[in-house]
């Protein structure tokens, strides 16, 4: 295959004597083939052109996650990033992960990252909520999550850790789901409690860059919404984020439409709302106040069905993992 002149761009991170970081950006002009790996033109540039850039790198299959690093502004694994699939007019950037500290070049202190991992006790427990019998697809929610690698792609891309860095993280909840669905784990409802706590499931804005980021197709937002809706079921719908979810089936439900004159007062209460007053003004002075009449959107008898028939016969939404069959 024919070979072309790329150019990696490539972010460079020092720490001076006084701890700080030092960054600026260093670009070189490599020849290869579309389909050549970032990451053998990371090896290609540490061993022919410049010996101190630094990276992280071990299995070379994505498997160890230990490549994940922004590559054409997305987090990727450099292992199985084809530079032709992400240079533009041949020219690539590359960058550590974002949300965690920086320790050189593109290497990160994964430190902080599985400190998170480790908060959801990572292990199975005894207790009174093992299940009694195991049905042939009981592990099924087990097998699709333990697919992740932490590599912490999808930590690196979620926008709530960039602005909340309390945020436990896609991946640990992912983890925490993990067992929360194993039929095994005796302490569930002990693990929901914890999740419904703040900066942990209800804190997810849902943007689903986690789906998209995540090399191991483990979708974990689909997790955390699984990990709300087991949560929800057990009681646990004191705090905001349930109250939240909750008014919005409530209003679809009766209306087809949300009422957002009165979804903040039942989501924070009235003295949260009352803490909002000056955003409140702000829209008001702007014509963005919604109407305190809520619209009734048409068909809302029939919607009234759909939902009863749904109570009625509830939609398994769990994930089911192809069962595999020896031929």
């Amino acid at each position: 295959m024919t070979t072309h002149p790329y150019t990696l761009r490539i972010q460079r991170n020092r720490k001076g004597p006084d701890g700080r970081l030092t960054t600026m950006w260093q670009e070189f002009t490599v020849q290869a083939t579309p389909t050549t790996t970032i990451l053998t033109l990371l090896e290609e540039i540490k061993g022919e052109k410049d010996g101190t850039l630094t990276f992280r790198q071990s299995c070379r299959s994505a498997i160890c996650g230990s490549c994940a690093m922004k590559i054409g502004g997305r987090t990727r694994l450099a292992c199985k990033t084809h530079i032709g699939s992400v240079a533009r007019q041949g020219v690539v950037e590359i960058a550590p992960q974002a949300n965690q500290p920086v320790l050189k070049d593109l290497a990160i202190d994964i430190g902080p990252f599985f400190a998170r991992i480790h908060q959801i006790r990572p292990f199975l427990e005894d207790g009174p909520d093992t299940d009694a019998v195991l049905e042939k697809s009981a592990y099924d929610q087990v097998n699709h999550v333990t697919q992740c690698i932490l590599c912490g792609s999808c930590y690196s891309d979620c926008v709530m850790a960039e602005v909340s860095p309390e945020f436990i993280g896609p991946a640990a909840l992912a983890k925490a789901f993990r067992f929360v669905s194993d039929p095994r784990e005796g302490q569930k409802v002990r693990r929901l409690e914890a999740l419904s706590l703040p900066h942990m499931m209800w804190t997810c804005a849902r943007c689903a860059m986690c789906v998209e980021s995540c090399p191991k197709d483990v979708k974990p937002m689909e997790a955390i919404v699984k990990l709300r809706t087991r949560g929800i079921a057990k009681g646990l719908d004191a705090g905001p984020g349930p109250k939240h979810a909750l008014a919005f089936h409530q209003d679809i439900q009766e209306a087809g439409s949300l009422n957002e004159f009165t979804l903040m007062m039942r989501t924070v209460g009235l003295l949260g709302t009352l803490e909002e007053l000056g955003t409140a003004f702000h829209l008001l002075k702007k014509g963005k106040v919604p109407s305190p009449i809520p619209h009734k959107s048409q068909g809302v008898a029939e919607l009234a069905k759909i939902y009863e028939i749904l109570e009625e016969h509830p939609l398994d939404v769990e994930t089911k993992a192809k069962e595999v069959v020896p031929e």
